[in-house]
């Protein structure tokens, strides 16, 4: 897969390490491991593959532990994971909106933006808490339970959305989660390749057959074929 992908050198006035990374259009936030977020506008070179890196903002004082960052730029948000709870800023100011007092002891997260054909858009989100699966969704500024808790067999070492289901990555096994309907499913997965759990970070589509739900197909971040 990696053949797909062309490696571009930015920089190398990184002078502290990144514990986690966002991007969108010619922006690229960095949570450090100090807990600064910086925000880089990245201008490519016209004719050449060479790339200017500015640092535009920087907050030193964003958190003590900066775990994850997702960015939704519909809603002009930061989801972070910061010190095992999830946080949301406003992604021009940096301000908190708010913050998931039910996600305290988080470890992960994963989150879906759906968007329809009038162009109105749904985020979901999952946490894990220890061995549970806490679902919401983002409406008015805040981010509401979309169904109650779902115990997990194990603490999820990773998690993607696909569709109306998730699939998490445990320590040894792979199982995909319905999460429409009323009643919530669980389902284990013969997963198709050797590579760890932790690569499924890395995995954005997925599919997998009605006619055999133990079958899951995973893809790396292009559209699937």
């Amino acid at each position: 897969y990696l053949s797909i992908y062309l490696s571009i050198y930015l920089t190398n006035t990184f002078l502290v390490d990144m514990n986690s990374l966002a991007g969108w259009f010619d922006w690229l936030l960095v949570g450090t491991k100090p807990g600064h977020l910086l925000l880089y506008r990245i201008k490519k070179d016209a004719g050449t593959n060479r790339f200017e890196v500015t640092l535009e903002k920087s907050n030193k004082n964003f958190s003590k532990k900066i775990q994850q960052l997702f960015i939704v730029s519909q809603y002009k948000i930061l989801i972070s994971l910061l010190e095992n709870n999830i946080h949301v800023h406003d992604l021009l100011t940096f301000q908190q909106i708010t913050v998931v007092s039910k996600a305290k002891g988080a470890t992960l997260f994963a989150c879906d933006l759906q968007l329809s054909p009038s162009g109105d858009a749904q985020l979901r989100m999952c946490v894990a808490v220890k061995k549970k699966l806490q679902l919401y969704y983002w409406k008015d500024r805040e981010f509401y339970e979309l169904q109650g808790d779902f115990a997990a067999p194990d603490i999820p070492k990773s998690m993607a959305w696909c569709q109306n289901s998730i699939c998490v990555g445990f320590k040894r096994d792979y199982y995909l989660i319905r999460v429409s309907g009323e009643q919530q499913t669980m389902k284990h997965c013969v997963w198709i390749s050797c590579e760890p759990v932790e690569d499924i970070y890395n995995i954005m589509y997925m599919s997998y057959t009605e006619e055999d739900t133990k079958r899951l197909f995973m893809y790396p971040q292009t559209s699937p074929p």
